[in-house]
């Protein structure tokens, strides 16, 4: 009797109940993953970030606690941290809009009825492969390859790739072009130059947004265009008032993956810090490096996904 009365109950429950419960079905393996694997190693981090700890030769360590000295020395005596916390933050905030620009506009273009559609939204999923360091792995792997780098005086290409992966154009050359062809201003030139070198990693970290854009698009009803077309709306009008709101849910999502993309890539300068710190046996100033950095890029995350909320449409709620 009780279990048909909750059988019934749940039956009755609202659309709104049910897209509740099923967003948590979804988060479901992420929450007990976290709370199973990863809630010990985040408290012992926080923890550790208040103490010297040291590894013993035989196994075990030990721990002193020394208040703030990590922070303290981390914020006011490393000459390295604060510079790569700017360059985090400041890479970050003019990475995003473009990333997010450049995914929308090519997933736009890879929403129209072609020929060859499929092979063209393969090809721009082909840098999310490349990002996870597959290839890398691959390479490093090879001990034909890695004997080859290995003898002095032999141009593999390893140089001319690395240096194409710092950007596609030469800065030095596009900034001198600027400044004699259009006589630009210093900031100008310098926003223009910074956009031109970094086109390498906007593309290598834009496949997993066209794939969220593409889905989106594809989800929009096309009796909507058909009725907005009927009313003699153009394809610019359809943009803005159709597909731009609808897909403003997606943007925000976007945005957010971006921001978290941006801060724990493998390129990222306090990344690498904290990696290094660890491998020389600094786990205290290791973890205190890391949670200053998870509490300034949580604050980021929060301002942004606050001011982008603010602009977001729920055709639900309208």
């Amino acid at each position: 009797m009780l279990r048909l009365q909750r059988i019934q109950r749940l039956r009755r429950r609202t659309v709104t109940e049910k897209r509740d419960l099923m967003g948590w079905v979804f988060v479901s393996p992420f929450v007990v993953g976290f709370l199973l694997l990863f809630l010990g190693i985040f408290i012992d981090s926080f923890r550790f970030s208040f103490m010297d700890v040291k590894v013993e030769p035989l196994g075990g360590y030990t721990a002193e606690f020394v208040r703030l000295d990590n922070y303290f020395h981390i914020l006011r005596v490393d000459p390295n941290f604060n510079r790569q916390l700017f360059d985090a933050v400041r890479n970050m905030l003019f990475d995003i809009p473009i990333l997010v620009m450049y995914s929308l506009f090519i997933a736009v273009l890879l929403n129209q009825k072609m020929r060859g559609r499929g092979v063209f939204r393969a090809i721009f999923f082909v840098p999310v492969i490349l990002a996870t360091g597959i290839i890398d792995k691959a390479d490093m792997r090879n001990s034909v390859l890695n004997a080859y780098q290995g003898v002095q005086g032999i141009d593999n290409g390893i140089a001319t790739m690395q240096s194409m992966s710092g950007g596609l154009f030469s800065g030095l050359e596009l900034r001198r072009y600027m400044y004699q062809m259009f006589d630009f201003s210093p900031a100008l030139v310098n926003l223009t130059v910074g956009a031109a070198e970094n086109i390498y990693n906007v593309v290598n970290h834009s496949g997993v947004q066209i794939l969220i854009f593409l889905a989106g698009l594809q989800a929009i009803s096309s009796s909507i265009y058909e009725a907005a077309k009927i009313e003699g709306c153009s394809g610019w009008e359809c943009f803005w008032k159709i597909t731009f709101p609808l897909l403003s849910p997606l943007i925000l999502v976007n945005i957010i993956y971006s921001v978290i993309d941006s801060f724990t890539g493998s390129t990222n300068a306090i990344m690498n810090g904290i990696t290094a710190s660890m491998r020389i046996g600094e786990y205290g100033t290791a973890s205190a490096m890391a949670w200053v950095y998870f509490l300034v890029a949580g604050v980021f995350l929060a301002l942004i996904g606050l001011v982008a909320s603010r602009f977001v449409f729920y055709q639900s709620k309208e």
